[in-house]
Formats: structure tokens, sequence, C-alpha cells
């Protein structure tokens, strides 16, 4: 994106890497998280092994943490690290999903460039572009640009959405960016909304 060093591409690429990443060997469970009881939470089929329903994991950095909802587990280093992404939690089970974030140490100068750089950036690197929606959104009590947008492969299969969050935070640019199947992105915008709603900076 224009206005980033070392430019960042969170954008479509990153996400089908992750999807098309070898199943289960993107997931590992990670020692750096920390659990809390929930008692009376109902029990649901275990997306890993040792994935405990009853347990709200919380999933930190320097920068930022969030809860993982039951059934997600997180993308190995090895996956992030490939993509350049600073953390990200999947789904491995149908249907399958990814969320992940990258940090950008640069910032837009204003809100238009931010959109205007981030659409241009997300349309370059996904082919058969079609934007759903474009609109101001907030995380954690930050305002930034919510872009949610089709994409499918060269040939015009493996039809892909996503929703990309922009959010410019103490000199960094947050990247979140959530990816699922087009026909089952609407079953998954439950799990989007709580994995937005306990996002914090730090």
């Amino acid at each position: 994106m224009r206005f980033y060093k070392n430019k960042p591409g969170v954008v479509a690429a990153v996400a089908v890497a992750m999807l098309l990443a070898a199943g289960w060997l993107a997931f590992k469970p990670s020692p750096k998280t920390t659990t809390t009881s929930t008692p009376g939470t109902s029990q649901s089929t275990q997306a890993a092994k040792g994935a405990d329903s009853t347990q709200t994991v919380t999933i930190e950095t320097a920068d930022f943490k969030y809860a993982k909802p039951v059934g997600w587990v997180e993308i190995s280093s090895k996956t992030l690290g490939s993509t350049g992404a600073a953390s990200g939690i999947g789904r491995p089970t149908e249907p399958v999903a990814t969320f992940s974030i990258k940090v950008s140490n640069a910032t837009p100068k204003d809100s238009n460039e931010l959109k205007n750089s981030a659409l241009d950036d997300i349309k370059k690197n996904a082919p058969n572009f079609a934007l759903l929606s474009s609109v101001s959104t907030k995380v954690d009590g930050q305002t930034g640009q919510k872009f949610t947008y089709n994409f499918s492969d060269s040939s015009g299969n493996n039809k892909t959405t996503q929703q990309m969050s922009v959010l410019p935070y103490k000199q960094k640019t947050f990247f979140l960016l959530f990816s699922s199947a087009a026909a089952d992105y609407n079953k998954q915008t439950g799990d989007f909304t709580s994995i937005l709603n306990t996002f914090k900076f730090k």
C-alpha cells in the first residue's frame, strides 16, 4: 500500500495461502496463550486434540490481544511467518475460516489515504475482485475502514469472501483479516463479530 514502508500485503494472497495450507499442519496450539474457565459452557465438537470447549483462550502479543472462539485453533508460527502475519487462528473443520493480523510500522496521513490505498492494494492482489461493501468501522474504540469483498482464482474458481478492517493506532496500522469460502461466509459472521468484540489494542 502506498503509505507503508515494507509493503505489508495483507490481502487476498495471504488468506488464500492460509486457507490452502496443508490442513491440520497449518494449525498448531501455541503455549503463549492464557485460559480462563467458563462454567456452564455447553460441550461442542472439538476442533483439535486437547481443545477444551469450557475454556476461553486469550491470544496475546505485544501490540494486541483477542479471544479465540470454541472450535478455532492457532495457526502455526511457520504458516504465519510465511505470510508475514503477527498472529492468526482458524477453524480447521467445516466451514473452514481464518483470521489473521498484520501490523505495519507506518500510518496513512488521513482517512482518505487509508481507504484508497488499502482498496487499491486489495484490487491489485485479488483476481476477479468484486467489492461488496466499504464502511467506516470501530474496533476497541479505534476508527478505521472495513472492506468486504469477493475474489476467485484466475480461472474464476474457488470463490472466496474476505472482510478486512484497517485501523491506525499508536503510529502503526493494523490489518484484521477474516477469510472463508464465499458459500460459507454468512455462516461465519457470528464468530467474526465475536473475535472483533474481544480484540483489544495495547
